[in-house]
């Protein structure tokens, strides 16, 4: 049977359906993300991303469940609470653009939600309001660089994940000039048209580079992929397992990825494997390597240092790559700076 969008919503529907009837103090529920748009599927894989809204505090933040093999549910539960002040969500790149969407709404008690999201929605798009949230991820992206060289007692690896947050958070800066911000697996499929939006396009190949991804090619990723798959299923068997590497979630990367590589995107492949890794990493951080060594076996940080290796990152070159990273964050500064002159703010 073909899934289509419309069934994915009905999944969605019915989910929440049986879930009301177990639980009372649901005040409403929305869908965001790809399940709205018109490119939900990746290589045959997607999830469904459920906001659930309740009166009382709810037991988990969140929760993924399977569906089938390549759909799983991504499900976000908030206390009614985080609302109050909902204006102030309109500087949220992640909620703010989730809550202007109409059309999501699967549960709403007395109108409460079409309230929210008209505040929301007023001023949206106002230039402070969209500077202000650039500016977020823009700080985020620089604090973090600040700690890349504040000292050499780190170990690489956590080095390693401070780096690419630093860069995740700085791509988004420019993102968040003309959309919101960009999910793991379109990361590097929608930053182009992001960056051309404000006339920065030279960012892409900035980018790029500084992911290491001229190393990128089909023999490396036939390489990793295996590697990068049992890591996935052995974090997911792990009680500190975060919800994003969920055992339900594994074809929602691989099969992605193989697709993205299938049709000539390696330019695409590299982040989403990056962001598992360093998740990975720091799951199974604590394994015992004395075992495996007895085994002969590699520990996930030991994986995790190897595939960073072959992609330009070893710890002789930190110095250099915290400088680069150093002159993509002020391009970037630069491009709000321009956003924030052109409109007088």
């Amino acid at each position: 049977m073909l899934i289509t969008q419309d069934l994915l919503i009905d999944i969605a529907k019915d989910y929440l359906r049986r879930l009301l009837r177990q639980e009372n103090d649901i005040v409403a529920a929305y869908l965001t993300g790809s399940v709205l748009g018109e490119q939900a599927f990746i290589g045959g894989s997607t999830d469904i991303d459920l906001v659930i809204v309740h009166k009382e505090e709810p037991p988990v933040a969140r929760e993924i469940r399977r569906v089938k093999s390549n759909i799983s549910f991504d499900i976000v539960h908030h206390h009614q609470s985080l609302y109050t002040f909902h204006r102030r969500m309109r500087q949220d790149a992640w909620l703010g653009y989730a809550l202007r969407n109409h059309d999501g709404i699967i549960h709403d008690t007395d109108h409460w939600l079409e309230f929210i999201q008209a505040g929301v929605d007023s001023q949206f798009d106002s230039p402070e309001n969209t500077f202000a949230r650039a500016s977020k991820f823009s700080d985020v992206a620089r604090r973090y660089w600040f700690e890349l060289d504040d000292d050499d007692e780190t170990p690489f690896s956590e080095w390693l994940g401070v780096f690419f947050m630093s860069v995740g958070n700085a791509a988004n800066a420019v993102a968040a000039l003309s959309g919101p911000g960009l999910t793991q697996r379109r990361f590097m499929l929608d930053f182009p048209a992001r960056a051309e939006a404000v006339d920065q396009l030279s960012l892409v190949g900035d980018l790029a580079h500084l992911l290491g991804n001229e190393y990128m090619s089909e023999a490396f990723y036939a390489k990793w992929r295996p590697v990068w798959e049992n890591r996935l299923v052995e974090c997911a068997q792990s009680p500190d397992c975060p919800p994003n590497l969920h055992k339900a979630r594994k074809a929602y990367f691989l099969d992605s990825c193989d697709a993205m590589v299938e049709a000539g995107q390696l330019h695409a492949v590299l982040w989403p494997m990056l962001e598992n890794w360093r998740q990975i990493e720091h799951c199974l951080r604590e394994e015992a390597n004395e075992d495996l060594e007895a085994e002969g076996k590699t520990s996930a940080s030991e994986d995790w240092l190897n595939f960073a290796d072959e992609i330009g990152f070893s710890p002789d070159q930190k110095e250099s790559k915290t400088r680069e990273l150093g002159r993509f964050i002020e391009k970037v500064q630069q491009t709000l700076e321009d956003y924030k002159r052109e409109y007088g703010l």
